[in-house]
């Protein structure tokens, strides 16, 4: 007497053999692979010397007639929104890239939760790096203010520390987003930086397209978000689907892509 053989989806794979890793566990080895690579740490150092930089140069202008804190925290915060969502496309594509993908998923073989994992360590960078945008910036204020007599309030603007983090964290989730779609890093960060150009330029010639502006434009809609939260219901509104657009449709493919791609 036969048995039929069972039928095992890719995500679950090995599961009902082995319960794989707690998701603490997961979100551990992610926030690890994040600073342990070659080019993990090599993008960190990179924000960390144009942070240097940009202060410096900040600090030079700045000099006689001092600046507001929320100035500081926009020139603190622009390298991170530049190459952090780089940091994401890799932490996407690490396992496919480095050809770890057999030991990931033997060690984890539900693949849903190493995504969930890489979701959640790319916004925990994203928050980190925001906080230290934030006191490099207080420090940088006080620098001013101890050069020029300015006041020492630096008054901060919550409502604007929670837009830049969230604009950040927006960012970096497009970042892994676009890394799961194309599981290559070179391919993705080509889209990430291209894409949204093209996309623009076709606006521009397409009258029908730049009618819609920030409703699927993603960088438009979040420009008043880096601002504060004081935004309209519109604005929230253009957030919403432009990050469906530009985050959520590539993430919906990039877990499809996971979940049912052949580890080799």
């Amino acid at each position: 007497m036969s048995t039929a053989p069972s039928t095992v989806a890719p995500w679950d794979h090995g599961a009902s053999e082995n319960r794989g890793l707690s998701f603490l566990t997961l979100l551990r080895v992610e926030l690890r692979k994040q600073v342990d690579t070659r080019a993990g740490r090599g993008l960190l150092i990179a924000i960390g010397v144009l942070t240097a930089l940009a202060l410096a140069l900040f600090i030079w202008v700045a000099r006689n007639d001092g600046a507001p804190l929320s100035a500081a925290l926009a020139v603190t915060t622009t390298p991170q929104g530049l190459l952090l969502p780089v940091l994401g496309i890799i932490t996407a594509c690490n396992e496919w890239s480095q050809r770890t993908a057999l030991i990931t998923f033997t060690q984890e073989p539900r693949r849903l939760r190493v995504v969930l994992a890489k979701l959640l360590s790319a916004a925990v960078l994203g928050t980190i790096a925001v906080a230290l945008a934030w006191v490099l910036a207080l420090v940088t204020f006080l620098i001013l203010a101890a050069l020029t007599g300015q006041s020492l309030n630096p008054d901060p603007d919550w409502g604007q520390l929670a837009g830049v983090w969230l604009t950040q964290l927006i960012a970096v989730l497009q970042g892994v987003a676009f890394g799961l779609a194309l599981l290559s890093v070179p391919l993705a960060i080509v889209a990430f930086f291209v894409l949204p150009v093209l996309f623009t330029t076709t606006t521009m010639l397409v009258p029908a397209l730049g009618d819609l502006g920030a409703w699927v434009d993603v960088n438009a809609a979040l420009t008043p978000l880096a601002e504060g939260l004081d935004l309209t219901g519109t604005q929230w509104a253009q957030v919403g689907t432009s990050g469906l657009l530009w985050i959520g449709i590539p993430l919906l493919i990039g877990i499809w892509r996971v979940l049912t791609r052949e580890v080799k």
